[in-house]
């Protein structure tokens, strides 16, 4: 009876720790720019120029967001298939 509470709250357990710890990650993997021109002469102007205007994100399935989405019914799905087929919650009958 008390399986699937502690089943569910282990998944969204690992659900929120997951979301907290990708951005600290992401934020560890960043660049320094450093002046390396000698005699400090200035940098070489770069003009990045994007003309192209597309609306909308893309493929709906190469979003990040739907794959923590999907990974997670995966999960849940596997923890609800492990408690139906261990079994559990029958009737108990008691002899007098």
């Amino acid at each position: 009876m008390m399986r699937f509470p502690i089943a569910l709250l282990a998944v969204l357990g690992l659900a929120a720790a997951s979301a907290t710890f990708a951005p600290a990650v992401v934020a560890g993997s960043g660049y320094m720019l450093v002046d390396q021109q000698p005699g400090g002469a200035p940098a070489p102007e770069i003009n990045v120029d994007i003309t192209e205007r597309t609306v909308g994100g893309g493929e709906w399935w190469a979003n990040p967001v739907w794959i923590g989405v999907g990974i997670v019914a995966l999960i849940l799905l596997i923890v609800i298939v492990a408690l139906a087929t261990r079994g559990g919650g029958g009737t108990t009958v008691v002899k007098e």
